[in-house]
Order: structure tokens, then sequence, then C-alpha cells
């Protein structure tokens, strides 16, 4: 982030600006971890406007230091005030600690080492981001998360049938994009019953951390600073909560660069709110919505939710329309097409390839067949006075069928939560059950506590009760009965209701319970549902569409509590079977295209199987623990439990409990053991290992001995490391083009390079330990040649640094130009293309070129090896 400047100081924060990069970061006064740049004598420092100059003296007044010393392109005597340093500051720790005397030993320098090979290979991985995730590879999956994350800026909707993996798509998409910093700060929007399980997946599935925003919560902060949202980085709200006024100005200005709003069929063109939804989704330059049911409220509802996304694109809704009328001859079109970037092409001029991705159950395959089993029970009248559940023969039947399945958990569905809390009761005083219930009116714990109790295979309930928002966001696999207790009108939703078991993950053949009783609402809608669309047995995905064109009869006859005519019924099945061919055939033959390329998410799978160096990582963080006085106890041959010891060399370690952890480097003991920390690359505590040995003094210097018969007896050699970084704006993800470089320089006494011909791997069996005394008196000889060298060699890395810098300034220049070309090109054809999308990218690409016109070369590590045989 290169050199900040503290900008403001008040009560419990300190604001500090980065101008490197143009951030602003608030930190808490007492935790800040900030320390003063401050160089000493001998050392090199480098001026605003880019030259270097050598540091002879140093003095201070009214706080500010001054630095004395020789410019080295004009050897002119400067004075340089600490204002005046660049901020795109070459950081040299080593050179710092040899100044002082200081060295460390040397398994702790070869660590370093190590981690700076590390970082460099996690930044030049094509999948970043991607390698932690708890979860199976999944082909779609990956090829969505790597395909919208790379985006510069991504506004799309993640469609997915019910069941393949949104939620994880969503969180992958955000993990990446932090990890390579495409992404800064996220708010995730979300029904309320859905914030815990967002917040406990985010953190189970893929180790990101967010905050719960709530009423309380903003007040609470709005007590220390301006806008409660500038607080934290990664944000969980209620969709509820952004259409509040009161802090809709807030959000919109906290500088949020990706959003997330689930459940996105929720959001009503019609309703008041929809105008403070809409400015807040373009208030942020990133937007995923999600949503399993694209048209739950219709296509126009539909249409106007893709104009959140792109408002250029999708501004004619009979357009719109007659678009998708032609989508059988473009999907033959783009069948006959063999090369992607065509492909690409095609798919970008027309329909929703752009900014919509759908798969489909049937595309993805391997899912578990489902059994529909209708149980009509005569209709009885209720005694005046008696609850209703006291004479309704489908509470008897589901007394019965609890007695009759005692080993196996059943999910039940009803419209409401007081249909939900007398069914409980029922269920208490009519059969001695206890049920675990989850329904709008109870908190979000209570919810969490009431799921569990029911995921509990000792003593749990048998049952779950759930009103309509058990049909969305939760997940139960481990489950395979559902009855429904009603049926809702809208297709979407009875799909909504069956996804919560027919998911990902599912093992077992799900069993769909109907009891309903002759001349009630169901047996009115069953025959629609059953024999008009097979909506039971297979997913539909033409469900809305059905209704749109038969809501009216079917609104008609439930008010009338008639059945629907033979006629009605035909006809269904009669639409339904031609949509769906239709949709085969076009519709969804293009978004399968669109939604996966099979050899690309291979690709993709084979690079996170060849990244992940599951050995490495475990060996590399079992060395960084034993270095810091982290506790390990094998527990099995893939199971570590850490914690911390009284013997840290930091106060403390991310991710570490103070009551410790269990761990696994592997991906399928992860899958099987939930409480087990899954440890990759991309894991914060892996992380924060690589930033502490890369970036801290831990290891900089070392002073060794070796012994090597073939040369003289107190001969001496210096080992350097250097290491190039470009700092620019988060915004233009300079990791892309510019990761981290490392420079291995190997000299000798008298200078003379042996980097190619001595390999650091070779120097390592012949380095053994050498006391602290030792090595300080040798330090303290060798200091002044060593420091000679030293210089020498900073001329060799900066010619490195320049051709380094060449090369990715080229890279820069031509993948953005390219992508510049294709978009003014598609541009004339397709007006989804905003001119403000092809601005922003002539902006990245100046904004890379100015910032690798000043890059940082930082001398990280350096070692004196004395031959003593």
């Amino acid at each position: 982030m290169g050199l900040g400047l503290i900008t403001q100081a008040e009560g419990r924060h300190i604001t500090v600006m980065f101008p490197a990069n143009g951030e602003v970061r608030l930190y808490a006064a007492q935790e800040a971890p900030l320390a003063r740049y401050l160089l000493q004598e001998g050392q090199q420092g480098k001026h605003a406007e880019g030259w270097t100059f050598i540091i002879e003296e140093l003095s201070e007044a009214a706080g500010i230091v001054t630095y004395h010393g020789t410019r080295e392109d004009t050897q002119e005597t400067v004075t340089v005030p600490e204002p005046q340093l660049s901020y795109q500051i070459d950081n040299n720790p080593a050179l710092t600690r040899l100044l002082a005397g200081q060295a460390d030993r040397l398994d702790m320098y070869q660590l370093r080492c190590e981690a700076n090979q590390h970082l460099a290979a996690y930044q030049n991985s094509e999948v970043a981001g991607l390698l932690g995730v708890r979860t199976h590879l999944l082909p779609h999956q990956l090829y969505i998360a790597k395909t919208v994350a790379d985006r510069y800026h991504p506004r799309v909707l993640l469609a997915d049938e019910v069941g393949l993996g949104k939620t994880i798509e969503a969180g992958m998409i955000i993990k990446r994009r932090l990890m390579t910093d495409r992404s800064s700060r996220v708010l995730i929007v979300v029904p309320e019953s859905l914030m815990h399980q967002w917040l406990i997946e985010l953190r189970r599935r893929l180790a990101l951390s967010f905050t719960l925003f709530d009423e309380e919560r903003c007040e609470q902060a709005s007590e220390d600073t301006g806008n409660p949202f500038l607080t934290e980085q990664h944000i969980i709200v209620s969709s509820d909560f952004i259409k509040e006024p009161k802090w809709q100005s807030a959000l919109s200005d906290a500088d949020f660069d990706l959003l997330v709003i689930d459940e996105a069929h929720h959001l009503q063109p019609d309703a008041d709110e929809f105008a403070q939804v809409k400015a807040l989704c373009k208030s942020i330059p990133g937007l995923l919505l999600l949503t399993a049911t694209p048209e739950q409220e219709g296509s126009e509802g539909h249409f106007l939710r893709l104009q959140l996304l792109d408002p250029d694109r999708f501004n004619d809704y009979e357009a719109f329309l007659t678009e998708q009328e032609h989508y059988k001859e473009l999907a033959e079109q783009a069948e006959s097409i063999t090369d992607n970037e065509k492909l690409d092409e095609l798919l970008d001029k027309y329909g929703t390839g752009r900014v919509m991705f759908r798969n489909r159950r049937a595309d993805i395959g391997g899912f578990p067949e489902r059994r529909f089993h209708p149980i009509e029970l005569p209709e009885l009248t209720p005694e005046e006075g008696m609850p209703w559940w006291m004479d309704d023969p489908r509470v008897d039947w589901l007394i019965n069928h609890i007695k009759e399945n005692r080993n196996t958990k059943a999910l039940l569905i009803c419209k409401t939560a007081e249909q939900v809390l007398d069914l409980s009761e029922a269920l208490r005083v009519l059969a001695g059950v206890q049920a675990a219930t989850f329904h709008e009116g109870m908190t979000l714990t209570e919810r969490d506590r009431s799921a569990a109790f029911f995921a509990s295979e000792e003593d749990g309930s048998p049952v779950l009760l759930c009103s309509e928002i058990g049909s969305e966001g939760r997940n139960f696999q481990f489950v395979s009965q559902l009855i429904l207790f009603d049926l809702p009108t809208n297709p979407d939703l009875l799909e909504q209701r069956i996804g919560r078991l027919d998911r990902i993950g599912q093992q077992n053949t799900i069993d769909i319970y109907l009891p309903y009783t002759s001349g009630s609402s169901e047996s009115i809608l069953l025959p629609w549902y059953e024999q008009g669309m097979n909506a039971f047995r297979q997913c539909n995905a033409i469900g809305r569409k059905l209704y749109d064109a038969f809501g009216t009869f079917i609104e008609a006859a439930l008010q009338k509590r008639q059945p629907l005519s033979d006629d009605i019924i035909q006809q269904t099945q009669e639409l339904s079977d031609a949509w769906r061919e239709l949709n085969k055939q076009g519709h969804d033959k293009l978004q399968a295209m669109n939604a996966c390329r099979p050899e690309q998410a291979e690709r993709i799978i084979g690079h996170i199987e060849t990244d992940s160096d599951v050995d490495t990582v475990a060996d590399f963080m079992l060395a960084f623990w034993d270095r810091f006085g982290v506790n390990n106890e094998v527990l099995d041959e893939n199971r570590w439990f850490i914690r911390a010891s009284e013997h840290m060399r930091i106060p403390g370690l991310p991710g570490l409990p103070e009551d410790g952890i269990t761990v696994t480097f592997d991906r399928v003991t992860a899958l099987n053991f939930e409480d087990v920390d899954f440890l990759s690359w991309d894991h914060p505590m892996v992380q924060a290992a690589l930033e502490l040995l890369s970036a801290d003094d831990f290891g900089s210097t070392c002073v060794t001995q070796m012994k090597n018969t073939a040369i003289p007896a107190g001969s001496w050699f210096l080992e350097l490391d250097f290491t190039n970084t470009v700092t620019a704006p988060a915004k233009t993800a300079a990791q892309e083009f510019c990761p981290q470089g490392n420079l291995r320089l190997l000299l000798d006494s008298q200078g003379l390079e042996l980097s190619d011909k001595v390999s650091r791997e070779l120097l390592d069996q012949q380095a053994s330990f050498l006391d602290k005394k030792t090595a300080r008196q040798i330090l303290k000889q060798l200091r002044g040649p060593a420091q000679d060298l030293i210089h020498g060699a900073q001329d060799k890395a900066r010619s490195w640094q320049e051709r380094l810098v060449k090369a990715q300034q080229e890279k820069i220049s031509e993948t953005l130009q390219r992508e510049l070309k294709r978009l003014e090109a598609l541009k004339d054809v397709n007006p989804s293309v905003r001119e403000s999308e092809i601005e922003a990218l002539k902006e990245r690409q100046a904004t890379l070129l100015a910032a690798t016109e000043q890059p940082q070369l930082s001398l990280t590590a350096i070692r004196i090896l004395v031959n003593n045989h």
C-alpha cells in the first residue's frame, strides 16, 4: 500500500490515507498495526520526484525528521524533510538489520525465503482464491466463479436452478476478488432469516469473515464515525434494512465495490422501496443478483431486475420478448461454433449472455429420484369452539407418519407462521412430540437453535415445521422426506420448497408427501401440478410461465371451490411439453453454453489441483508453527490440533482462537469433518504467515558457516533476495498483471556473481547453524565490505527490475488494448456495452501504466556464508 499519512486522530480511531493506491483506512487507536517509517544512516531514501539519495545524517525539529545526504545520480548534497519522501517506498528491512548488527537463525532465514517463493507463486496463480473452498470441485460452480470474478466490474444474475449452489458460487466470486485485490469492500443483502446462515457458510466454507449490521449496530458505530458502514470492510445486512431511508445515503457513500443480493426475486419493481434499491445498485460498481426462480414474479419483473444490472442493454421490454422468440435459431448458430472467442462474441451480442448465468439440473446430472405420494383424506367438519387441528385429518395422518418413520426425519412446509405454531401445539398435545419450528416470528438465534435441534441425531426432533421462509436459503440435504401441508399457487414457490431437499449433496431418494382433503384448495391444484406439468417428479423451470397463462382460471377455480376443467389440464400439459421442448432447443441451450464451458472448467479444476500443492503448504505451516511457538499435536495423518503457546513470537495469529483449533490440509478430510479448519494458500492463517515472513523482519538477515573443502577456509559469500512490487489503487487489480517478482543474487567476496552456478538448495546442504555470538562478530567484521557489495548488487537488481516492469507494461497494454478493441466493436452492435465501461477500462490501463513507472524494489533478505572446513 505504500507509505501512509495519518490524516486524523479522534477518539478511538485513527484515519490513514495511502496516496500510492488512493485508499483511506480507519483503525482502532489501541490496536492500529502502524509503525512510523524511519530511515537510518547509510540507507537509501527516495524523493517524491523519483530520485534516490544515501542518508548521511538525520535531524529532527517540531516532530519532523529531515534526512541529509548525497543524491545518487548527481552526487549533490541534498536535504529531504520526511513529508517529501516518495509514497512508493523501497522497503529494505534486511539492510536496516545488517547495519544494526542483527542476525537470525538459519532456519528462520530459510523459512523467509520459502515464504517469498510461495507468495510469488500464489500471486501468479490463475486460481488464487479458489484453492481453499470447502466443497467438491464442481465444474459449473468453478467456471462461473472464475469467469465472473475475473471481470473488472461484474454485474451478473446468478440464476442456477434450485440446489445447484448459487451461494457457494457467490462466495467463491467474493473470495477470489478479495484475494486478488479486485474487490476490497463487500456488502451482502439477504433475507433476515438467512443472515446467520450466510455468515456461517462464508466462514466455514471459504474462511471469510463478515459482520452482521442491524439498526443497533449502526447506531453504536455512528457514535464514533459519521458513516457506520466505514467501520468494517465486509458487511451483511437484511433485505428490509436496505429499504430504510435512514441509512440510504450512508450505504451509497460507503464506497462498497461489490454488492450481493440474495433471493433477488423479492425485489418488487412496483414496491415503493424499489427506487432505493435501484439507487444502491447504481452506486456500487460490482453487482451479483441471486435467484433460482428469476421469473417467479413474471417475465416483466425479471426484465426489470435485469435492468438493475444493465439499464442500457435492457431498456425495451417488447424488444426483449421478441429477442427471446429467436433463441432457437441463435442456439443452432452457436452450436456450430467451435472457437471460444467467436462463441463469446455471439453470446455477448444477443440474449442475456453478458449478465445471466443459469445452469440446469438436467445438464449437471447426479440428482436423486423424486417420489410423489399424494394422500387423499376424508373431509371433516370441525366442531365449533375447538382448535382447527383437533379435527383435521391431516394432523392425524402426520402423527401416524411420524410414529411409523421414527428413524427418518421429515421437513414440513406450510404457508404461515400461525400454522406452524398450531401444528407444533397439536403434535405436543395429541402425540407428545416436541417438534422443531422455523418461522419469521423467531429471532435469528432461535432459528439456528431450532435447526440444530432438528439436525441432532441423538435427541433431535423427528420433524421440522417451517413456514414459507423455510423454502428459501436453508439447506437440509440430510433429510429425504418432504411433507407439503398445503400447496402454493406459484409453481416457482413449489419448486423452491422441494429444492430444500433436492440439491447437491443429497444422497437419498426424495419422498414428497401431500396429505389433502377432498374439496380443498390442494385437491384443485393437484391435477394442474401433477398431470399438467409433472411438477413433483422433475424440476419445473417453466412453471411461472404456465401460471401466467392459466392463473386467471386457477384463481377463479379456487375462489369458487370448483375443480379445474379437463380442458385446462390438457392445455397446461400441451403447453408445458411445447415450452420445455422450445427451451431445450433454444433458450436452455444458449444458457447452458454460457453458464459452463466444460473444457475451461476442467482446466480450472486442473489448476486448483496443481496449485493447491497440499504437501508444500503443510510442510511450510508445520515449520512456521515450530518457529513461531505454535503448539501442534498430530491427531491422525490428516489432522492437527494447534494452539498458542507461552513462547509465541507474535501476540496472535489470525484464525487461531485462544483455546486452539483442529486443522487439515486435505480437502476430503475437510468435507468429512465440518469442525476442522481447511488450510490452503487462501486461508487467512496461511496468508498471515506469508505476510509475516515476507514483509516483517523475521529471518531477513542471517550469518552461517559452511563446510566446503574445495574452496579456501575463510572465504565468504553474500546471498541477496530482492522483490519487486507495484502499488496501485485497489480497483485496478494490479496483481493480475504485476504479481510480486523475486530475484536472488549470490556474490563472492570479490563481487563475482555466482547465482546461476550455485543454487540456494546446494548452499543449504552445506550451511549449518552458527551461534549468535559468533554470528555477530562475523557480521561486525564483514558489515562494511558486505554493504559495498550490496550497493553494487542493487544496480543489477534495478536492471532486472526494469526488464520485469517492461514485460508487465507490455502485458498491460496488450491485454487491455485487446479488450478495449473488443468492447468498442461490440458496442456498435449491442447497447449492453456502456460508454462508462469503456472509459473505466481506459482509466484502468492508464493508472496501471502510471503505477509501473514507480515500482518498489526491496532487499528483503541477506545471508552471509563463511567457509569453515
